[in-house]
């Protein structure tokens, strides 16, 4: 998450932590770290490829809380690795057309894939570790 006057936060799940606890910690620590008038020009959620209830569940709650709190002309992307599959990348841009109707955010929700995450902003390693082949193994 990236907000306005160069704040940025990353949050990870820990191991054995659950979807769901993730999901409800990203809420609490963005109410926290992001005020209420403090708007969000970047949110990014790296996703593993769960296609189940619970994942899309923390997914979408994830989602509903970085969108109450982005700018009018923020954005918000799901990123995931190049070889998703067609289940999973189906599902994906699923929930990102229902988050744009639902929250007037067309545009401003995007899934991207593979290559395509190569491009977004932000560094591409973590604590000096290269992630290997782009992809993370534990996140949203």
């Amino acid at each position: 998450m990236s907000a306005e006057a160069g704040v940025c936060r990353v949050l990870a799940e820990v191991e054995g932590e659950g979807p769901l606890a993730f999901a409800a910690r990203v809420e609490d620590f963005s109410a926290t770290a992001f005020p209420r008038g403090t708007q969000v020009n970047v949110a990014l959620v790296a996703c593993n490829q769960r296609a189940d209830e619970t994942a899309e569940a923390a997914r979408r709650a994830m989602a509903e809380c970085l969108l109450a709190r982005l700018a009018p002309t923020g954005s918000l992307s799901f990123t995931a690795c190049h070889d998703a599959t067609d289940r999973f990348r189906r599902r994906l841009f699923d929930l990102v057309a229902d988050l744009g109707r639902a929250a007037a955010a067309e545009g401003r929700v995007r899934a991207i894939f593979g290559e395509d995450a190569r491009r977004a902003s932000g560094p591409v390693t973590s604590a000096g570790v290269t992630l290997v082949g782009g992809s993370v193994p534990r996140v949203a």
